[in-house]
């Protein structure tokens, strides 16, 4: 029998629950490209980052989730990032995708405010 890819990746464990540490650091691990290329794309532009923003926000529902996710891997391939690997399976998992997205969106804000930070200092 396989082992489900969630457990083997520490995703989930093995009762069933989420090990949100390690959603934490998948999370981590791919957000500040995606921010850093968005914020180099748009040349800074806060009006561009903010419609992303409230589109991510809009769709971070139970019923759009999955299609943020999707999204999200689309968006990094089309801006040439390699998308992890260890995060793909996460979308099969509404709780894990949750955090995941909770997460996500969290360090996106962290990031492009690092940026902004640095372009006014």
């Amino acid at each position: 029998m396989q082992e489900n890819p969630l457990i083997a990746k520490g995703i989930i464990q093995q009762d069933g629950e989420i090990c949100k540490d390690k959603i934490n650091l998948v999370s981590g691990a791919i957000t500040p490209p995606f921010a850093e290329t968005i914020w180099t794309f748009t040349g800074g532009d806060m009006d561009t980052i903010n419609r992303l923003t409230h589109i991510f926000l809009d769709m971070n529902t139970e019923q759009d989730r999955e299609q943020l996710f999707n999204l999200i891997r689309v968006i990094y391939g089309l801006m040439g990032l390699q998308f992890s690997d260890e995060a793909v399976p996460i979308a099969s998992h509404p709780q894990a995708l949750e955090y995941f997205v909770f997460s996500f969106l969290a360090d996106f804000g962290e990031v492009i405010q690092e940026l902004r930070d640095e372009e006014i200092a």
